[in-house]
């Protein structure tokens, strides 16, 4: 073989090995259109897990404590070259809610907002304090 021959030989390899990658970026994103309904079984699944790992803790080389969370039940597994052994089972905590805190309303003005620092109205607009006769200052919209 020839020099050109080797620079189609890797052109097209290169180009092979991108298409093979593209391929795989659309399965895993799930950027297919609903008409290819026989490559849906690549893709990740949409919904929530029923099977999770929580903790995992390398006891010696050749043993490991897995805590698995499976349909609401925190399973103790240990995990060794003879095999697996359940150690503990138990029903799971409840996953903690997170939920975003609000200030309450009657919160006083920064301390700031005398020397012209915007600040936040009860309705939730933008107001620039203005320094006023008492030194409190007045909102301008």
């Amino acid at each position: 073989m020839d020099q050109v021959d080797f620079i189609r030989f890797f052109a097209a390899l290169i180009l092979v090995l991108g298409l093979l990658g593209g391929l795989a970026v659309i399965l895993r994103k799930g950027w297919l259109p609903s008409g290819f309904a026989g490559l849906t079984s690549f893709q990740s699944p949409r919904g929530a897990r029923r099977l999770s790992v929580r903790e995992s803790l390398a006891i010696d080389p050749r043993r490991r404590v897995v805590i698995v969370r499976a349909d609401g039940r925190d399973h103790v597994v240990l995990l060794g070259l003879n095999g697996e052994t359940i150690l503990d089972a138990v029903t799971a905590p409840p996953e903690p809610v997170f939920e975003p805190v609000f200030e309450p309303e009657d919160t006083p003005a920064p301390q700031g907002s005398e020397s012209g620092h915007s600040t936040m109205d009860k309705a939730g607009k933008r107001r620039r304090a203005v320094p006023g006769k008492d030194g409190a200052g007045e909102d301008r919209a």
